[in-house]
């Protein structure tokens, strides 16, 4: 992969626009296609800019975990001036872009986000085993920026279950995450969950995370999200599957494959908005 494209995390930023492009359908007044382009690429870009920052930010120690230590970066494939000048050129973009996207709001949402995630969230890591509470904060706002430039009231209870779905969904992942590269967290110096609770708190903790993101999809789809009978029969069949792997989970113990099984169900249920869109 060239090693401009490996500082966006492209799978990464792709999830994050179609959040925001699910909120834009989902919303009261869907943008046209020139403004879903602005949205979607908007939002793509600055995610990649973000991306591109923060491991510029944290290149001394991401040499030092084996998972990150042949990024670019670290790796010395890129000097940091050049990953530096990507991430503003990138960041620029997408602030551009999105000033072409419908409501002004979109922009200074975007700019919020990249701030919490390059000046709080960043640098959190570093000091606190928890930082990941405040920097889900981030995961909340792309859907929101959609459902804003579809013309809808930022305080709907639509948009906030869905957006607090984000918000759940990325805890347990993240958690699950650190489980998985927990020696790496540890020769890096970062502190993480697993300095206060064991492996096994840690499981049961995310699991219980989980059960009220599926709780959460639950409401999501009695709220009447998604609205049409194809994307809701996919939204149903995702929380029955999120719900009864958690619960399996937490009978038996944690089962390896959740960490995964939280990635597709966020994926099929961003999906299943995408669905509504274009089945409604």
């Amino acid at each position: 992969m060239m090693p401009i494209l490996q500082l966006t995390r492209p799978r990464l930023s792709a999830l994050v626009a179609a959040s925001a492009l699910a909120g834009g359908l989902a919303g009261p007044r869907p943008p046209g296609p020139v403004g879903l382009a602005a949205l979607g690429c908007g939002v793509l870009l600055l995610t990649a800019g973000c991306s591109a920052l923060n491991q510029f930010q944290e290149r001394d120690t991401d040499a030092l975990m084996r998972r990150t230590g042949g990024r670019p970066l670290p790796a010395g494939r890129l000097t940091p001036r050049a990953g530096l000048l990507a991430a503003v050129l990138m960041l620029g973009a997408g602030l551009g872009t999105l000033g072409a996207a419908p409501g002004p709001v979109v922009v200074l949402l975007g700019l919020f986000a990249a701030c919490w995630y390059n000046g709080v969230y960043t640098p959190l890591k570093r000091h606190s085993r928890f930082a990941v509470l405040p920097g889900a904060l981030c995961g909340v706002i792309p859907p929101l920026m959609g459902w804003v430039s579809a013309g809808g009231d930022p305080g709907d209870h639509r948009i906030v279950v869905f957006s607090g779905l984000l918000f759940l969904w990325q805890i347990p992942h993240f958690w699950l995450f650190t489980l998985r590269h927990r020696e790496d967290f540890q020769r890096a110096g970062l502190p993480t969950i697993f300095d206060a609770f064991s492996a096994s708190q840690v499981l049961r903790i995310a699991l219980a995370w989980s059960l009220a993101l599926a709780t959460g999809g639950w409401l999501l789809l009695g709220l009447g999200v998604p609205q049409a009978p194809a994307a809701r029969l996919l939204a149903a069949a995702v929380i029955l599957w999120l719900t009864l792997r958690t619960l399996r989970g937490l009978r038996r113990g944690a089962p390896a494959q959740m960490f995964g099984t939280l990635n597709l169900f966020m994926a099929l249920l961003i999906g299943s908005l995408l669905v509504n869109a274009f089945t409604g």
